[in-house]
């Protein structure tokens, strides 16, 4: 069991380590809260390693931003806002203080 959970922990470290969230436009795709807002999202590295991220929150609720996260292993976060990275195009959002959470998506624009 032990094995087991630490190859777990070593596998998603890595994940999270090698994680490139593209930059783009979010939505919310399932959510317990339907004024979450539509957020663009600017993500910054080194090198590989992603470090913050931008985000400006925008659609119904006008133009909020942007606002800058620190991030470390796949999660950016402050004292009240939380983004945790699953892919190069999803991402768990979660507002601490009151309990709001979002699966967000980015959004394809097609031309």
């Amino acid at each position: 069991m032990k094995t087991l959970l630490l190859s777990f922990l070593f596998v998603t470290m890595a994940q999270a380590s090698s994680l490139r969230p593209d930059r783009g436009l979010y939505v919310c795709q399932q959510g317990n809260e339907d004024s979450i807002c539509d957020q663009i999202l600017k993500p910054f590295f080194s090198g590989d390693k992603l470090t913050g991220i931008s985000v400006e929150y925008v659609g119904w609720c006008g133009s909020m931003g942007p606002y800058t996260y620190p991030c470390e292993n796949g999660v950016c976060e402050d004292a009240g806002l939380k983004f945790e990275f699953r892919d190069s195009t999803h991402y768990r959002w979660e507002n601490k203080q009151y309990g709001f959470v979002c699966e967000m998506g980015k959004k394809i624009i097609v031309r």
